[in-house]
Parts: structure tokens; sequence; C-alpha cells
């Protein structure tokens, strides 16, 4: 039996046999180190002196464990914790074994401090979550304007492109409007740089607010937005592009009036293939040769290009 003592001495786990009315009935030199408590203060009393109180329903666990007691490896995904003598809680892995001697059920609990393990766990999900999230960033900044928070270029081109799929697939109509602000280079010059990217921040706002949820709303770059727009025939198309613009002309707390002006591009719904890049370039074209119309027909207005042809010469 001395082979079995120093096996149970000098492992270098700690070891604890409780009995079935969970009291400690054995505990080698590990248990007294790893606890702080001195073997003649275990053995005896119950193995809940060695559980936080805020585990108050362990007792009853153990006690519905003991009537059918079976092996517990460890590994287990139940963050378990343990209480030393001074009141400090610690992370620990236990296996559970269940004992027959001489009659008498006992259970062996194998008990391991897995203080580092859990501080190179907690490290290493902190730094994953640091990585997700600067992913994230990343990402967003690939997609969106630093400036305004809307879809860069990049992204509009990307998502117009899906959404010129779609309404082919659906035999829907599609399309662009082309907004230019007016005199922006006005408020430049006059207000600064500052009072300048206020202005954009703002529009960019009014313009996603404005906008329906389903439609992309994107900064083409200076003070050019382009918004992409499902299912809206030319007729439809007029009255988006009019509220928008409505809505930029009421945008307050700048030092000058904001005003814009848009051109419109629709594609009729499409039968046979066509290839969506040259699509999207030629609508892109279209509305903004609208754009340029309306600028030149006096700006805070909205033009499509089906009715270009239509318009006055140039006055302003």
């Amino acid at each position: 039996m001395e082979i079995y003592q120093r096996i149970f001495e000098d492992t270098p786990d700690a070891l604890l046999v409780v009995d079935q009315a969970g009291r400690i009935v054995l505990a080698n030199i590990q248990a007294e180190t790893l606890f702080g408590h001195a073997r003649s203060q275990l053995i005896g009393h119950p193995v809940e002196m060695l559980i936080p109180a805020r585990f108050s329903r362990h007792s009853d666990h153990r006690a519905r464990y003991m009537t059918e007691a079976h092996s517990r490896s460890m590994g287990g995904t139940t963050e378990l914790f343990a209480l030393r003598k001074d009141g400090s809680e610690f992370p620990v892995d236990i296996m559970l074994s269940p004992m027959t001697l001489q009659g008498q059920h006992f259970v062996l609990c194998v008990v391991r401090d897995i203080t580092e393990r859990k501080a190179a766990q907690d490290a290493l999900a902190q730094q994953t979550m640091e990585l997700r999230r600067l992913h994230a960033e990343l990402e967003l900044l690939a997609n969106h304007d630093g400036l305004t928070g809307l879809y860069n270029w990049r992204a509009f081109y990307e998502y117009a492109g899906q959404m010129l799929k779609t309404a082919h697939r659906r035999q829907e109509s599609a399309t662009l409007l082309m907004l230019d602000l007016d005199h922006f280079k006005q408020i430049n010059d006059r207000f600064g740089h500052a009072e300048g990217d206020r202005v954009l921040q703002a529009v960019a706002a009014t313009l996603k607010a404005t906008a329906r949820e389903n439609d992309i709303v994107a900064r083409h770059g200076g003070e050019e937005f382009v918004v992409a727009a499902l299912g809206l025939n030319e007729a439809e198309s007029q009255i988006a592009a009019e509220r928008l613009r409505a809505a930029v002309a009421a945008i307050e707390n700048m030092k000058t009036p904001v005003t814009t002006s848009i051109g419109i591009a629709t594609l009729a719904p499409q039968v046979g293939k066509h290839e969506t890049a040259r699509v999207l370039a030629e609508l892109l074209d279209q509305a903004d040769q609208a754009l340029y119309a309306a600028k030149h027909h006096g700006r805070n207005q909205v033009c499509h290009f089906n009715r270009i042809v239509n318009l006055a010469s140039p006055a302003a």
C-alpha cells in the first residue's frame, strides 16, 4: 500500500476523496498547497468549503451526482472555480472518479489549477475579438467614405451592379440619380473647408434618411453623390429625385442655403442578356449628361436624360 500512498501524495494535482455525505476523507499535500488549508482543516469537512459561495447550489449538484456517480474527465465546457482559505477564487479543471471501498462509496476528485491556461485563453479571445473589430473597421473603411459614412465609389459600383442584375432577373426598371451640390466651391472659398465638410455630412445624412431603405446611396467624389434605386420607372424616378432635391434644400443650420442639381437615368426592363458593367457605365453617363443639363438650366432642379432635348440652352 505504500506505493499507492506515495502516488497519492506525489501526484502533481490536488487529490481529494469525498464520501457520500460530501465530507472530505482524504487530501494530499498538493491539496494543502492549492487551497491553503492544512490537511487537518480539510478532512471531515464538507467539500463545499472549497467552493465559492456564489455557487450556492453545489451541494444539490453533488448530492445528485452521488446517486448516479460516473466518471467525469477534465476539459469540460463548464467554467469551474475553487476557493482558497484566503477567500480568493481561481479557475480549476476537475476530474471525478467514483470508488467503492469496503462497501462504501466515495469519489476521487482531481483538481488542477488552470489560472495560467485560462489567462492565456482569455488573452487569445481578447486578441481574436480585437482582430475581428479591426477587420470590421477595415471592411468599413474599404466600402465607406471616411467623411460622410456613405458607400464609396468602389462599393457603389459593386452594389449597383448587383442591383442591375436583380432588375434584369425580375424584369424591373432601375434608376440612377446623380447629384451635385450647387456652387459648392463658393462655400469652401467663403467659409472654409471645415464648413464645406459639414455641408457634405449634412447632405449625406439627408440623402440617406430620405432615400428608400433599399436604395444605394454613395458619395461619388467631391460634392457629387449618386443614388441607385430598383423598381422606379421614369415618372417615379423624377418624383424620388424631387423629394431628395427638396430635402437637401430644407437643410438648416448651415452658413448659407444648400441646393443640389440632379440628373436621372432610367433603365427600362430588359429582355435578353446584357453586360452589367456596360449597362451601368451607360446609365452613369446618361445621368451625368442629365446632371449637366440641370446645372446649365438653372440649378436646384431635376432633369431626366430622356428629356434633355426639351431643355433650354444654358442660362447660368
